[in-house]
């Protein structure tokens, strides 16, 4: 203890306290500019109990003489009264409002001082007024501080010693927050910048490639655990207590631990090698929140009202994890949400508790409640565990914010589903990214979502994204053995195997659909052993159904195959998974899309248009010998021209419905066939066009284009060494090989 605090506090039984000191102080920012704090009100408290409240002026610079002798505990804790809308909205909420204070909204709109910068500091100013220099941060000064990030470790910080004294001497006199401050002295306090990392993500409808890789992480994230520690508070938790998120990977560690505290995050579940989301600079107010834990503040914190108390964890997560094998009432659901002033995001998980117990092995039809058509019932299932929680997390914290959802494979089709029910009950502004994802639904269902914003992204050899197939839900083969086109694989590594025309559609039902826009990742093999991959759109559906039978293909029995071998086999696949396939492809297409912008080029070379081009023509050759095949078959499409099917005693007893199921099967496959030759020509314009198209900074960064700071976000990504690594997928062909303009 300095000298100066004993002789102030020794004579603790003094009647009649000394008078007439002083004491002043200044707040400055991180560059030692005092600006941001002028105006703000302030309170000391002398050790005898009396407050001094005073305006901080033009110079944030108070000065206070007259006190009595002992130390003075500063705070600026005075309430929010502006009108700025988001501030105003977390003050007002009905759930979990904000006790915002002028100070933090002043400290939100600083910024934090560079790594290394050289520039004037509050150091510097304290010497040059002769004054004491300390950090100080917003929580130090305020009464509530459960909203705030976790203390960080400041390099000068105030003494605890002297407001400890002051509050031994004057017990409740003086207030239990604040920082110590000793008279005859000049103070300039650092108030260290509220700031906070979010991810960089454009809200308009169209697709970006800033989206695509930046929602691969979120959807990952969802396969995390929310990393709350500990789980539940103690019955009666202490004053100071507060839940943290110390594992790397879970959602609390991604949102609250790094980015909630202005660091990158690098790792998303279980991921090993690190991946580094595209991050803005913003007002702590404007994170994607964790709601805070305060039994003092809200009621549904405290655990001693003998109801189960509300945690973040609960408020953020759901999980409808099942019990053991004989669980059927809950679904392995898992999702979170958060939100900040633009979105509310949504991530919903895939496969995690193995295949076996994968909800698509269900592949009944049921009726949509309040919709239009039916749904896969194990995706549907589901999706209706779910609504409750994401219903009352929308009512709770939207104001006018867009809907944001993600999510891969299995997640991909409960996300389709939630997202339909969100833009049909709650509001248009939805925007919808899948990875990898089944079909959920049937004609009608996809038939009247088609105001549904959703990018549908598949990754070359990935089959998963051509289930249900017909022999999902069927106990009899398909009936039309033979009657297969092949998508030729000479030119490109994706492209082999068998297209099962029958495979699209539910025996009994209307067949499933995909919703939304294809877009499709494919590797080219070039002249000179260049391998290049480009991301664009097919109009036919060939390629996702080339993966599906390539999968079949490697089974003993192919005309039907068990569900569940294939599904193992599916989700064990590299190009299905999210740290194998996705995120690396995704990333891949961010970069080469970056450098092609920056250099004027077009989507894709003339060379990878013809290359492309050559692979769907020879796919179209096939598809048209197919229907040459099935009119020769079946003439009229039909099976009344086949006596030979009925040859048997057994097959004459076929009952009629056997064969009108049959019939059904041959049209829909011979349907299909037509339909798809017709998206084969639409195909081929799009590879024309696409060769003669410039990449805009829209097409890249979506509405963050017109972002002010978005080169210094984009050097700051692109300064991490893992993203300066030349990957295969992210090549470009190089200038010499291929017209490149």
């Amino acid at each position: 203890m300095q000298s100066q605090e004993k002789s102030l506090l020794s004579d603790q039984g003094r009647t009649c306290p000394l008078r007439g000191g002083w004491i002043s102080f200044r707040l400055v920012d991180e560059f030692g500019d005092a600006k941001p704090y002028a105006g703000l009100s302030y309170v000391l408290t002398d050790s005898e109990g009396t407050k001094y409240e005073g305006t901080l002026d033009g110079e944030a610079y108070a000065r206070l003489t007259g006190t009595y002798s002992g130390p003075l505990i500063l705070t600026l804790s005075t309430p929010y009264k502006g009108s700025e809308t988001i501030y105003a909205d977390l003050s007002r909420r009905k759930d979990y409002r904000i006790p915002v204070t002028e100070l933090q909204v002043a400290a939100e709109k600083t910024l934090r001082r560079p790594i290394g910068s050289t520039g004037k500091t509050g150091a510097y100013r304290a010497s040059a007024e002769k004054g004491e220099y300390h950090n100080v941060e917003v929580r130090d000064l305020v009464e509530f501080t459960k909203h705030l990030p976790p203390a960080a470790k400041l390099s000068s910080p105030v003494p605890a010693g002297c407001a400890k004294l002051a509050r031994d001497f004057a017990g409740d006199k003086v207030p239990s927050f604040g920082v110590g401050l000793l008279p005859e002295k000049h103070y300039v306090l650092e108030v260290r910048a509220l700031r906070a990392f979010r991810p960089l993500l454009s809200l308009a409808p169209e697709f970006s490639a800033l989206n695509l890789y930046q929602l691969s992480l979120l959807a990952t994230l969802s396969y995390g655990a929310f990393g709350q520690t500990p789980e539940k508070p103690d019955a009666a938790p202490k004053k100071d207590f507060e839940f943290t998120y110390p594992k790397r990977g879970t959602i609390g560690h991604v949102l609250n631990t790094c980015l909630a505290c202005f660091e990158e995050p690098s790792s998303f579940a279980d991921s090993k090698k690190p991946s580094f989301p595209l991050v803005e600079d913003v007002p702590y107010s404007k994170r994607l929140e964790i709601v805070p834990f305060d039994p003092e503040l809200y009621p549904q914190n405290d655990p001693s009202s003998g109801e189960e108390s509300e945690t973040p964890m609960s408020v953020h997560f759901f999980n409808d994890s099942r019990q053991g094998s004989t669980d059927w009432k809950n679904t392995d659901t898992q999702a979170y949400a958060t939100h900040d002033d633009r979105v509310i995001l949504i991530g919903v998980r895939g496969t995690a508790e193995g295949w076996d117990a994968w909800r698509d092995v269900d592949a009944k039809q049921v009726p949509i409640e309040g919709g239009t058509g039916k749904a896969h019932q194990g995706f549907y299932e589901a999706f209706m565990a779910l609504r409750p929680f994401i219903e009352r997390y929308v009512l709770r914290f939207r104001t006018d914010q867009k809907i944001l959802v993600c999510g891969h494979s299995l997640g991909g089709a409960i996300a389709l589903l939630l997202s339909e029910w969100l833009h049909r009950e709650i509001t248009s502004d939805v925007i919808l990214y899948t990875f990898g994802a089944p079909r959920a639904g049937d004609k009608d269902f996809v038939e009247s979502a088609t105001g549904l914003v959703h990018h549908r992204i598949v990754n070359q050899n990935d089959p998963v994204p051509s289930v249900p197939a017909g022999w999902m839900s069927t106990k009899k083969p398909i009936w039309i053995t033979g009657l297969v086109a092949t998508v030729s694989g000479v030119l490109t590594p994706v492209a082999g195997g068998l297209v099962f025309g029958a495979g699209l559609t539910r025996f009994g039902g209307k067949p499933y659909w995909h919703h939304g826009e294809q877009r499709y990742f494919m590797p080219l093999q070039l002249p000179g052993r260049i391998v290049s991959s480009v991301l664009w759109t097919p109009s036919c559906e060939g390629y996702e159904e080339a993966a599906m039978a390539r999968c079949m293909k490697q089974m003993k029995n192919n005309d039907t195959p068990d569900r569940s071998q294939f599904l193992v086999q599916a989700a064990n696949g590299a190009d299905h998974k999210m740290l194998d396939g996705y995120i690396p492809a995704c990333w891949a297409s961010l970069k080469r899309w970056q450098d092609t912008q920056t250099t004027g080029g077009f989507i894709i070379s003339t060379t990878e248009s013809d290359r492309l081009k050559l692979e769907v023509e020879t796919y179209r050759t096939e598809l048209q010998k197919w229907q040459r095949d099935a009119d020769s078959e079946f003439p009229g499409g039909t099976i009344e021209g086949r006596p030979q099917d009925r040859a048997t005693p057994m097959q004459r007893r076929s009952s009629m419905s056997d064969l009108q199921e049959r019939q059904t099967a041959i049209r829909q496959a011979v349907q299909h066939n037509k339909k798809e030759l017709e998206a084969v020509e639409e195909t081929l314009r799009k590879l024309t066009s696409l060769s003669k198209t410039k990449l805009t900074m829209a097409d890249v960064y979506g509405d963050r284009s017109d972002l002010p700071e978005l080169q210094q976000h984009i050097d700051r990504w692109a300064e991490h060494r893992e993203n300066q690594e030349s990957v295969r997928l992210a090549q470009i062909p190089p200038s010499s090989t291929v017209s490149m303009a």
